[in-house]
Order: C-alpha cells, then structure tokens, then sequence
C-alpha cells in the first residue's frame, strides 16, 4: 500500500513556511499567492474550483486550458449519480499555499473534496467517496476536458514495459512526445501532458493502486469532443462492492510554470558541462594567444561551468575528493563572474559507509528495476527513492557542500524524476488484486526534495543554477523548482537514420511551454549539422549542440531580450522557402530588424527562394551573420543554398536612407 503524504501534513507545512519568500523558502521565483472573487491567482495563471471542489477553470496566460470543468462520472447500480454540494467552498488564501475542502452527495455516497494549490500552480485534489451504506459502484471516471485549440501536442512519463525487470521502451520505437493523435490510449502512467508551443496542462499521479479499468491498456484515454479533448482515467470500469470509503489523489499543473529568471539573459543561461578540475591553470590545446579552459569558456559566453561526477568518489554524492582543488576551482569561478556547478545523483554507491542499512529501507525494489551505474573507484551505484529517508541525508549534504566550498548549483541526473519504486519499507508499492507487487511513483516526495534544493540554492544570494536531466521524463510538479532542462540522450542508441518528428522537439525540447530552458543534448544519431539546425529551429541554443555557443554570440549582437520570436509552426512565420521541409524561424526587434534561421531538414542540398512575410518585407539589406556574406534582396525574395540539414542565418536591416538627389 501506498503511503502518500497526506494533504493535512502538506497543509501544515505549507502554513508553517514564512509569510515573505526568504532563506527557507523555496518560493523566491514566485510572486505570493492571491485570491480574487473565488480565483486562485498564481503567477501568470488563474485557476477556479468548482462548487464541488474539482477545478472548473485554469487559464494560463490568459487562455483557457479547460474546455468545461473537470468532473468525476460515477455510476452505481448501472445508474449515473448527480452530485450536489452541501457546504459552501472557502479558499484559505496565504501567500504560500491556498487551502480548501468541499463536500457534495448524491445516490448514496459523500464525496469529499480537499485541495492544495501553490505558489508554481502545482493543483493537488484529494478525494474521498464514501457510501452511506453498502453500494454497488458501476464505474467512476476522472475526465479532464482541455480545450482541444491549445492541445496539439501530447507526452506522457514512459513507463517499465516488463515489470518487475524493468525496460523501458526505446524512445525511437514507441515515443512518448509529439503530436496528440484524434484517440490516445496508455496503460496506467504517472504524467500526461497535453498543449501546444505556448503552454499546456499536466496531470498527474502517484499511484493506480484502487483501480479496476475494463482494460488495463486502456488506463487512461483521449478523445475528441466537441470543443475539447477529454483526458479520461478509468479509475473503477468492473463491478465494485463499495464497503468503505474509496480515496485517491491526483494532480493539474498548467504551463509556463515561472517567471522568466534574471539571470536568463539573451536566451540562455549559458550553462556548460565537463569542467574538469585545474581548468583554471590548464592552457586549452590551440589557443592563441593562450588562454586557460575556464577562459576559454568564458569567452565563449559561459556564465556557468558544470564538473561532471569526477570530482567526488562516491557516485552522485556531496563528498569531495579533492577540497584544495575543489576551493580553487570555486574561487576561480567566482572572480570570473561565473558560477560553479556539481553533478549529484539521488544514488547509494555500495563503497558508501553504511550502505548495508541504507540498502534495506531506501533504495527503489525490485533491485533490477532502474539503471545501477558502474564507474571507478570499483563500485555499484544504486538508485535511491524520494520517499526514503536517504533523500533527506543527501540534502542536508548538499548543502554543506554549498556552504562550505560556495558552489552555484546542481546537476541533477535523473534525481528530479519520481522514478519507480516498489519498496514497501519506505511506503512506495503495493499489492494488486493477484498479489503481484506493482510500482508507485513518488511525485510528491520528490517534489518536496527539488523545494529543499531549490531553498539551498537561493539562499546563496547570487545567481545559483539546478540543472535537470530528465530525458523524456517531463513531469512539471517536480521540475518546476529547476532553472535548465536537459533532454535527447535517450536517442543515443537510436539508428543513424533516425530523425525525430518536430512534434517531439516542439513538445520536449524547448521549453518554452514550460516555462523551463530547455538544451538538447546533441549525441549521435541526432547531433552534427542536425543538431545545429535543430536548435536554431526551436529557439534553443545548447551548448551540447554543434554551433550552440555561436548562437549565444549571435543572440547576444542581435539583443533577442528586445525582440520577439515566431517558430515556423506560427500561424504568421516571418519568411517562408515554399518546400515543406526547409523551414524559418525567428526574431523581429523592437528597433525593426530581424533574425532568421532557415533550416533545411532534407538529407540533400536545397536551392530554395526565401519569400519575407509582410511583418518584414520593408527590410532590403541581408547578409549572413556568421560569414559577413552579403546577400541580395529583390522584391522581398532571397535566394539561399542549404547544405544537406544545414541551417543558415539570415540578419536583415532597413535600407539606408537616401543621402543624395
């Protein structure tokens, strides 16, 4: 059985963090909760609970995202039910946390109704039906009904295919990000999202363990209709003798999901990976005149420096090996305006003093069920689960570490994810109706561990990073506490003639959406010439990418902070080449110039006609940025030679004013 952290206890911390964001809160980035005529009102967002306490409405950004209101279709004794409230709903409204409880009845059965909402829009509902005496319980159905005109696109968290050994699906056979289709159909998973390039609504939850679907491959649904697309969870579908009360507990999150960072200037945050120690003494191979790694970096545009998991012994853990050197690395950042970044994993390496009683109540079971890493010192690297006891322990050494050598951040690989677990020793799992051990998915632990070092982070008083490398894992209600996503490696093994469709990037690689940078990580099959255009493509300039670290100069001499962006999906794009897949995207400033990457997706050089929109048809002087090569304007047409997936950017200006007769 599940034991998930009660809405009472969640109510009580909340109530109990300080009023004004400070050293520990984990609120900084967000305005303080307000309510407005029976609105919640979170940062760009505006959410309604209904009389019966589900959510009514949820705007972000000032568009619906529900088409209708969320509702819970019950059924007993073959006979749908009509709920009707019996109290009236009262918001408690603090600036951290806004509180309620509803109750409603109808055939027989209570239901009652208690929600969290918080300061990132994270919408948590407990419900609990209980029969006033025994009922036959026909079916119950969850339905979400988001507005079909904001949800072209669709991911969902893939899940272990062959439980308990556990192999997730490769992400090039069955993805899990791109375009919805009309009729969706998943087996049980703890995230859905549904959206578009601008925003979308994510549903989530922790575990199926009371539910009895017709089919379990058909969990939960989308289909069209009407005005909406429904997201359905099939929570009862079989005959249920209900004897007592039946509770669960799910989640709505919409996106963007926080505020545009201070420190995310010209599109990036300028993030990059595999420092090593020494790099700020070590000459970097080619310079001239020489310059250290660190400078190197640095000229580049990196305002952080990320060291992978070298510089500590025990995998994925807040010891040092190396202080002096760790100290000096720190202190060289520091005097360079940068920032230092560490890798962690939420791991216990079996070299790890005391492993033998953290092994038994903290690691995720079955053993076999997640990745174990391997590296030297000789050891195995052991996920580790939110809900364990452990994630406190690695917390707290955190943020000594943060104390004690005055790092920026965190590089968090895979431990911002609620991945599976079915140890019961620590509350996760539970036994299904043939005794077979089943995973649950701890979101909410996980949540409260990314609020813990998201509080460490801002209480440094300068610019700190959290790095998450969730790859396909997009689940907002733990991510939001991050500042940079990281997603593409599980492409790594793919075929070499493997391309994703754009759907996928639009979805899960820009992160505009969400609210959340996002850098593609440009490994083989997917990186080269590809992923340069990729990039440039989606606004998403990685340094993991070829051309990526070209792209933060470019933005840089462009000022894209006082421009903005139209993607080649928007219903006006700022040029169009007349072939389906060499594509434009790209900025208009404020001062009347542009920028545009046109990208050529085809595995052969194209010759194509550049045709400007109306939006930018005044502006006669072209060239290529990166090249200087000037090119011709003439009635508002360019013509442009594309190597085979090869971008190319175009900067294009007013004409000079006439000077003479």
């Amino acid at each position: 059985m599940v034991l998930v952290p009660s809405l009472l206890i969640l109510m009580l911390l909340a109530a109990s963090c300080p009023a004004v964001a400070g050293e520990t809160s984990p609120w900084a980035a967000w305005p303080a909760m307000r309510e407005r005529g029976g609105e919640v009102l979170v940062w760009n967002r505006a959410y309604r609970p209904g009389p019966t306490g589900l959510p009514e409405r949820m705007r972000s950004g000032g568009r619906q995202m529900l088409a209708s209101p969320v509702r819970l279709d019950i059924s007993c004794g073959g006979k749908p039910l009509r709920l009707r409230p019996v109290t009236a709903l009262k918001l408690v409204t603090k600036p951290e946390s806004v509180t309620y409880s509803a109750e409603s009845r109808g055939g027989g059965v209570d239901v009652t109704v208690r929600a969290l909402i918080e300061p990132d829009g994270m919408w948590r509902v407990d419900v609990e039906i209980a029969p006033n005496a025994e009922v036959d319980l026909t079916s119950l159905r969850l339905v979400i009904p988001v507005t079909r005109e904001h949800s072209r696109l669709l991911h969902w968290v893939p899940i272990p295919r062959n439980w308990p050994r556990v192999t997730f699906p490769e992400s090039w056979i069955h993805p899990n990000s791109g375009a919805r289709p009309k009729i969706w159909q998943s087996p049980f998973t703890p995230c859905v999202w549904i959206g578009d390039e601008d925003g979308g609504l994510e549903w989530f939850a922790e575990t199926d363990e009371k539910w009895r679907p017709a089919d379990a491959d058909r969990a939960l649904t989308i289909a069209e209709a009407g005005g909406a697309a429904e997201l359905t969870a099939h929570i009862i579908e079989q005959p249920t003798r209900l004897r007592k009360p039946l509770k669960f507990t799910f989640g709505l999150q919409a996106g963007p999901v926080k505020p545009r960072p201070a420190h995310l200037r010209q599109g990036r945050f300028g993030y990059t990976h595999w420092g090593v120690f020494g790099m700020e003494t070590k000459v970097r191979e080619g310079t001239s005149p020489p310059v250290t790694q660190l400078d190197y970096l640095k000229g580049l545009g990196a305002r952080f420096a990320g060291m992978h998991e070298d510089w500590t012994d025990y995998q994925g853990q807040p010891r040092v090996m190396d202080p002096g050197k760790m100290k000096s690395l720190a202190s060289a950042c520091h005097e360079r305006g940068m920032g230092l970044v560490l890798y962690h994993s939420l791991v216990v390496p079996n070299i790890l003093p005391g492993f033998e009683a953290l092994s038994k109540d903290c690691l995720t079971e079955p053993e076999g069920a997640n990745y174990i890493h391997a590296r030297e010192p000789t050891q195995y690297d052991y996920p580790a689960c939110h809900a364990s006891r452990f994630a406190s322990e690695w917390c707290a050494g955190i943020e000594e570490l943060f104390e004690e050598y005055e790092i920026d951040g965190l590089y968090l690989d895979g431990a911002a994810s609620p991945i599976p677990c079915a140890n019961t020793k620590h509350g996760c799992g539970y036994r299904d109706a043939s005794g077979n051990l089943r995973p649950t998915y701890p979101i909410f632990a996980t949540r409260e561990t990314m609020k813990r070092l998201r509080a460490i982070c801002d209480a440094r008083k300068r610019p700190a990073l959290i790095v998450a490398h969730m790859s396909t894992m997009l689940t907002l209600p733990t991510l939001s506490f991050a500042d940079l996503l990281l997603t593409g490696e599980q492409y790594w093994k793919a075929p070499d003639d493997f391309r994703p469709p754009l759907e996928f990037f639009r979805t899960e690689s820009m992160g505009h959406n969400h609210g959340l940078p996002t850098d593609f990580i440009g490994y083989a099959p997917l990186g080269g010439e590809y992923a340069r255009t990729i990039i440039a493509l989606h606004n998403a300039p990685s340094s993991w990418c070829p051309g990526g670290t070209d792209m933060w100069k470019l933005y840089d001499r462009f000022d894209v902070d006082g421009a903005k962006w139209a993607g080649y999906w928007s219903k006006e794009p700022l040029a169009t080449t007349g072939e389906s897949n060499v594509l434009v995207s790209g900025f208009v400033h404020k001062s009347g110039r542009a920028l545009l990457a046109v990208g050529n997706l085809n595995r052969e050089p194209k010759q194509v006609t550049l045709s400007l929109a109306a939006s930018v048809k005044g502006l006669r002087q072209a060239m290529d940025p990166l090249t200087q090569e000037k090119l011709d304007v003439e009635s508002a047409k360019v013509d442009l030679e594309l190597g085979a997936e090869q971008v190319r950017w175009i900067w294009l200006e007013p004409a000079p004013p006439r000077t003479g007769p």
